[in-house]
């Protein structure tokens, strides 16, 4: 079975500059390799953060390894090299990113995830969420010491307990085999900050191209207000 990718990133309606990244590629043993990432820190210092940590994807995506440990040695080189840009350049206080990392290969996905980006995983015309946001406001509900209500109102409820370039990080990793016709969503929080859960799996649901999907989920999260960057991959499991 082979997989079949369509993709797109915007800057939304209010802001100057797009701080995240994508990325896709096609592996030599016939693996998938396809990340988002949403820099944080303030242009230019976000999208450098992004950008340094696909560009350490290029850099080992051929990296001999067993999948979950090729995807800790790639989220990890990432994120040393940001610490690294950061320590070198004056003016890089706070710089990070997130990251959500797939590798697909043989009918089953791999995910290593830091931050609040997420990967969805569409089945049997439901829609999942496999990753946790690494959110202030979503420990604290986890703990018990907030609710769902206070953390949506909440005016930390976008800060972030842990990104690629803070300085401590413990990635999330995961694993799981794919049906045909499965579908993966990764996507950054301009995404779904936006659009309702109910209607992200309802264009899923309702196209049968993979393009007007990832078009129609993009334009929603536009119509919704696009206050932020969006970014959006969508992978079908043909």
């Amino acid at each position: 079975m082979s997989m079949q990718i369509a993709s797109a990133s915007h800057t939304g309606n209010l802001r100057k500059r797009n701080e995240d990244r994508l990325f896709v590629s096609s592996l030599a043993d016939g693996g998938l390799l396809l990340a988002v990432a949403d820099g944080m820190g303030g242009a230019p210092q976000g999208e450098k953060a992004a950008s340094i940590a696909v560009e350490c994807l290029h850099e080992m995506q051929n990296l001999a390894a067993p999948p979950q440990q090729k995807l800790k040695a790639l989220i990890l080189k990432a994120h040393d090299a940001i610490l690294r840009y950061g320590r070198s350049h004056s003016g890089n206080d706070g710089m990070g990113t997130t990251m959500t990392l797939c590798l697909v290969h043989n009918g089953v996905v791999n995910w290593a995830h830091v931050g609040d980006s997420r990967l969805y995983h569409y089945h049997n015309n439901k829609l999942h969420l496999l990753t946790t946001d690494h959110r202030f406001v979503e420990s604290m509900v986890r703990d018990g010491d907030m609710t769902i209500d206070e953390a949506k109102r909440h005016p930390f409820r976008n800060m972030l307990d842990q990104s690629l370039g803070c300085p401590e990080i413990n990635p999330d990793y995961g694993a799981m085999s794919l049906d045909q016709g499965d579908m993966l969503l990764l996507c950054t929080d301009g995404l779904y900050d936006e659009v309702a859960f109910s209607t992200i799996e309802k264009i899923l649901f309702g196209e049968s191209d993979l393009q007007v999907k990832v078009n129609k989920l993009l334009q929603s999260a536009l119509n919704c207000g696009g206050k932020d960057n969006i970014t959006i991959i969508v992978a079908s499991h043909a």
